[in-house]
């Protein structure tokens, strides 16, 4: 008997007796499922306040996996000519290619709320943690959007391999080996942006060849340039006659191209001011694969009323095929 008595004190010193509440909720839970709708719709609403832009020069896709992988292929070589009615079909295999993989990652940021700042700020400064949040997200997308273009000019040295695509080469470069033929592929060019360097690029473009040195017969319809550029692009491309002369001879650039000016490609985020590039649009193959599109949630801790709010995305991005598109790094290239 008296070592169960001796068991029952035990317990009673031990325990912690609960104070009961009206509705038995803490007070910290309501705290923060109050908050959590209206700092939803905040963060949701800053992060679609203006177009993304990345999607103007991507292929966007959705992922249901961990990673996506592309295979390229060889091409079929000129057909060969029947000599004679006992001819038989010249048949032939294409080489396999390379793979291109995209491996989504995951990208994380957050903040706290304090019970005592909600009550005595009441949304005056808690309103612009989701507006800060959502903005720090979307320039992340974008400015990741970008890096295979950025460092597109790089990849040819020995320090540089980690900026190769898949063929080893740099994205824009004109000795692009080509599967099934001795011919290689180019999609560089130099200079400035004016109108005989941009004739330079459409010619470039048409000229692109498939892996069996064939034409592929590209259609360059679009110019994509950093803010800097933005002036020049549109006086070449929207000009009737000729900019930047007195003469009256037409500007045979008129009409023939979209002018896309990306944000996130100038020296203000760690681009450049003078790079540019011509593209088709249908036929590119730069790729963005969302894994899970930027969400927004909630949780909170019992004991010290603070509520952690924090956004995750999960993504992957980068080039399938060079072709498709063609850069200059500008002045100084």
């Amino acid at each position: 008997m008296g070592k169960l008595n001796d068991f029952k004190m035990n317990i009673q010193f031990h325990a912690t007796p609960v104070q009961p509440t009206s509705d038995n909720t803490h007070i910290s839970t309501q705290f923060g499922k109050l908050l959590e709708p209206g700092l939803r719709k905040i963060f949701f609403e800053t992060y679609k306040e203006l177009p993304e832009q990345f999607p103007k020069i991507y292929n966007v896709n959705k992922s249901k996996k961990a990673k996506e992988t592309d295979y390229g292929m060889g091409a079929f070589g000129d057909w060969i000519e029947r000599k004679d009615e006992l001819d038989s079909v010249a048949y032939a295999k294409l080489s396999p290619g390379l793979e291109r993989t995209y491996t989504h990652k995951a990208f994380t940021k957050g903040f706290m709320i304090g019970r005592e700042l909600y009550d005595d700020e009441q949304y005056r400064q808690i309103n612009k943690f989701p507006k800060a949040l959502a903005r720090a997200g979307r320039a992340k997308v974008e400015k990741d959007a970008m890096l295979p273009i950025i460092n597109g000019f790089k990849g040819e040295g020995a320090d540089e391999t980690a900026f190769q695509i898949y063929d080893g080469k740099a994205l824009f470069s004109d000795n692009h080996p080509l599967l099934d033929s001795a011919s290689v592929g180019d999609n560089l060019i130099t200079g400035a942006l004016n109108e005989a360097n941009l004739k330079i690029a459409l010619q470039c473009m048409r000229e692109t060849l498939d892996e069996a040195g064939n034409l592929i017969q590209l259609v360059p319809d679009t110019l994509v340039v950093p803010p800097a550029l933005e002036h020049t692009a549109l006086e070449l491309v929207k000009s009737t006659h000729k900019p930047g002369t007195d003469y009256n001879d037409i500007n045979t650039l008129a009409g023939k191209l979209k002018v896309v000016v990306m944000d996130y490609l100038g020296s203000a985020v760690g681009g450049s001011d003078t790079a540019w590039f011509v593209m088709d649009s249908k036929r590119k193959e730069l790729n963005f694969f969302w894994r899970v599109k930027p969400e927004f949630k909630h949780a909170e801790d019992f004991d010290t009323f603070v509520a952690k709010y924090r956004g995750y995305m999960r993504y992957s991005f980068g080039v399938s095929d060079w072709r498709g598109i063609v850069g200059s790094a500008g002045v100084g290239a």
